[in-house]
């Protein structure tokens, strides 16, 4: 008797655990190697392999290697967090937020309604969407989001300027500064148009990115350029 009541307790605070901390986040596929980073209560840190089918909680971090892929389902998105990125989770509920602390994301959410909300922050930007389809990097120099799908209402967090992307273009932040790269840009430059971003061959949000080495490079050239003609 003593043994099932201490079993009853066990799962009785486990099922408690559980429903305290709000997720309808959930992994829908690992390939390579990634972790999951969890803080507990108490605040310690907690770190553990990434499996497919694993909830993820808010204030979680999915943690990627090098040729891994992460996609991340929470109702009504998904997300394919790519190589060498630090991804959290950081509100859940109706209005959901998330954060590119690092690395690339490939972000697809449905068409919202009511006062259901999602947006996606950077450590110089907040891209907040109600029906679209866009991709984001942030490598410690640049912050740029592609424009896929939809609308996007970006805020530059640094600047404190807001935009609503609807047409077709990147826009890149650094310090402070923004720029464009329109479609007329990538025409001239030779570079294939498109919006092919995934790491993946098979991946549900779309093909695999068709840019060489060189041709991105080509593009870190020009954007470069764009923000030193700020100066």
């Amino acid at each position: 008797m003593k043994y099932l009541i201490a079993v009853t307790l066990l799962a009785a605070i486990t099922h408690c655990h559980d429903a305290a901390l709000p997720t309808d986040g959930i992994i829908g596929r690992v390939n390579g190697s990634a972790l999951i980073e969890h803080i507990e209560a108490d605040g310690s840190k907690k770190t553990r392999a990434a499996r497919t089918g694993e909830k993820i909680y808010a204030g979680d971090t999915i943690v990627t290697a090098d040729q891994s892929t992460v996609i991340f389902h929470v109702t009504g998105a998904k997300i394919e967090v790519q190589q060498n990125t630090r991804f959290v989770y950081e509100r859940t509920g109706d209005d959901k937020q998330v954060y590119l602390q690092s690395g690339n994301a490939w972000t697809m959410v449905e068409p919202l309604t009511g006062n259901r909300k999602f947006s996606l922050r950077t450590p110089n930007s907040v891209a907040a969407v109600r029906g679209t389809k866009f991709f984001t990097f942030t490598d410690g120099r640049n912050t740029g989001t592609c424009h896929c799908e939809g609308k996007i209402a970006f805020k530059n967090t640094t600047s404190g300027k807001e935009e609503v992307n609807d047409r077709d273009y990147i826009m890149y932040y650094r310090e402070g500064k923004a720029v464009k790269v329109l479609i007329e840009d990538l025409k001239k430059l030779g570079l294939p148009l498109g919006h092919n971003h995934s790491s993946l061959s098979d991946s549900e949000l779309g093909k695999k990115v068709n840019l060489t080495p060189a041709q991105m490079q080509k593009m870190q050239a020009f954007v470069d350029q764009k923000f030193a003609a700020l100066r």
